[in-house]
């Protein structure tokens, strides 16, 4: 069984963000992917991500080699069929790490993640896109339910890009 697993990391885990050394390790390999959804930031300043339902094509467990198995199994599924109605693409990287076994309890921590029980997000298989339009899957954390006072990044990016001054 192949060991590597990759993540689509829109937010606090990409490369270049204040989290990413720290808890990305055994990074083989960054490359700019994007998928289509709504991007989020909550109250607290965190970005978050919703996905149209039939674009998850399954959700995290408890054992890591039953994830790893998941994900191999969706390798294989047709590309789901959704309408990109309302759902704007969201922009961030494709992470492949060495080790699966050793990435997700860390990873689900920081997310708060637990599979099993009720929190703020869950770790899901999705399909994302390459620049060069390649179809990849990939697990990622979603949020089924918004906390009040969520706001939309209409730009599909977080954070948001600076802009620049006329004139300057």
């Amino acid at each position: 069984m192949n060991p590597e697993t990759r993540l689509f990391a829109y937010g606090t885990l990409k490369r270049g963000s204040p989290m990413h050394e720290q808890l990305c390790r055994g990074v083989r390999a960054v490359l700019p992917a994007r998928l289509w959804g709504r991007l989020y930031e909550l109250p607290n300043g965190c970005p978050a991500l919703q996905v149209p339902a039939a674009a998850v094509l399954g959700e995290a467990t408890e054992e890591a080699e039953e994830d790893q198995r998941r994900l191999g199994e969706a390798l294989h599924l047709p590309a789901p069929e959704y309408a990109l109605e309302g759902w704007r693409p969201v922009t961030g990287q494709l992470i492949t790490l060495a080790d699966f076994a050793a990435a997700w309890p860390t990873l689900d921590a920081w997310e708060d993640a637990s599979p099993g029980r009720p929190t703020l997000f869950r770790r899901a298989l999705l399909r994302v896109e390459r620049d060069n339009g390649v179809p990849i899957t990939v697990w990622t954390y979603i949020v089924p339910h918004l906390p009040v006072g969520s706001r939309e990044l209409a730009t599909g990016e977080w954070p948001l890009p600076v802009a620049l001054e006329v004139g300057r």
